[in-house]
């Protein structure tokens, strides 16, 4: 059987000290980062909470994963201030965001990205959707916010109008149930037998 994490780190010589705070239920997020082209593979980029310090970076990769660092560089992302609401809210600065990049003992070689045609399992196309329609509410909003409302005869027909047209053009053609009267108004009709019309009644009448 294969060795736990917990034995594996165990095994490894700790030529540094150790921190003595002991953590029960964890709640840090901490996100591994794919690393840049000309990145080396020795050197792991990571997005840590604002209070994680050195330390607690080289402890954490060392008690979980029992990975050896050398050494921990860390710096804060300050966003530059924006608007709430797509551009037309107040102003503000966005949180920031810290990152570290631990130099590995052992260096660690990302694996390629899956091709086109394997990506179905992972939901690819379905964050892409989401991704893009991310982009356009906010190119939208953005330009909504500097006063620049385009005409609507210049934006490109969405999904949901294309299917009302159809939709349409089945009524007026006889199709979903619903024809045409003879005074050139659309009048419900039963599937059961052809023919047979709905009749509207009176409100609030007492059934038997």
């Amino acid at each position: 059987m294969a060795a736990t994490v917990t034995e594996a780190s165990a095994h490894l010589a700790r030529n540094f000290a150790r921190g003595q705070q002991k953590i029960y239920l964890p709640n840090h997020i901490i996100t591994f980062i794919r690393p840049k082209p000309r990145q080396p593979p020795n050197m792991a980029t990571f997005v840590v909470p604002l209070k994680f310090n050195k330390l607690d970076m080289r402890d954490y990769l060392f008690h979980v994963y029992g990975v050896k660092v050398q050494a921990v560089r860390s710096f804060v992302n300050q966003p530059a201030p924006d608007r709430r609401n797509g551009g037309d809210g107040r102003w503000y600065r966005p949180r920031s965001q810290k990152m570290m990049i631990a130099e590995l003992v052992n260096p660690f070689v990302w694996p390629d990205p899956p091709a086109e045609g394997q990506r179905e399992a992972f939901d690819f196309e379905i964050f892409s959707r989401i991704e893009k329609g991310r982009e356009s509410d906010l190119s939208r909003r953005t330009i909504r916010a500097k006063g620049d409302i385009p005409l609507r005869e210049l934006e490109p027909t969405s999904r949901d109008r294309k299917a009302l047209r159809k939709q349409v053009r089945e009524i007026l053609a006889g199709g979903s149930g619903r024809d045409i009267g003879d005074d050139g108004s659309p009048s419900w009709t039963s599937n059961a037998e052809k023919g047979e019309k709905w009749v509207e009644v009176e409100e609030n009448v007492k059934l038997p």
